[in-house]
């Protein structure tokens, strides 16, 4: 059974947004990179974890709105729309949020450089107070 013409402008039309989708998961990683650059081997999970992602998203698209066939007009939708994003938009989102990442970084590295002096001088006063008292009191 063959398409209408109206499901295959509707699919056509989604593919638009799920190629923006896949941009954006891809702006999220790039990101993240930036502000911490991976090593060869976060590097390679991290682009097997976002072909993984892609294709289940692809695969899960054609089988809700092509009956489980790639169409050549959603690769093209899906392409128009991640190289339209990736030249225009995606270097400013990219920018803002590896500053957005770089914030939230510092922020969680105050708060919790607090909470280990805090730790660390919770620990000492009871090593002092009851295993160095224990200690002295059996010699």
């Amino acid at each position: 059974m063959e398409l209408t013409t109206g499901q295959q402008t509707t699919a056509f039309l989604w593919a638009f947004l799920l190629g923006a989708i896949i941009e954006l998961l891809y702006t999220a990683i790039c990101a993240v990179r930036v502000v911490s650059p991976p090593t060869k081997i976060q590097l390679f999970i991290g682009d097997v974890l976002f072909m993984v992602i892609v294709a289940i998203l692809n695969s899960m698209y054609a089988i809700s709105q092509t009956e489980g066939k790639v169409r050549l007009y959603v690769i093209v939708a899906e392409l128009i729309s991640y190289v339209v994003l990736y030249f225009s938009i995606s270097r400013y989102v990219i920018r803002g949020l590896s500053a957005a990442i770089g914030f939230v970084g510092a922020l969680t590295n105050r708060i919790f450089e607090g909470v280990k002096r805090k730790v660390i001088k919770i620990t000492g006063y009871f090593k002092e107070k009851c295993i160095l008292k224990k200690y002295s009191e059996k010699n």
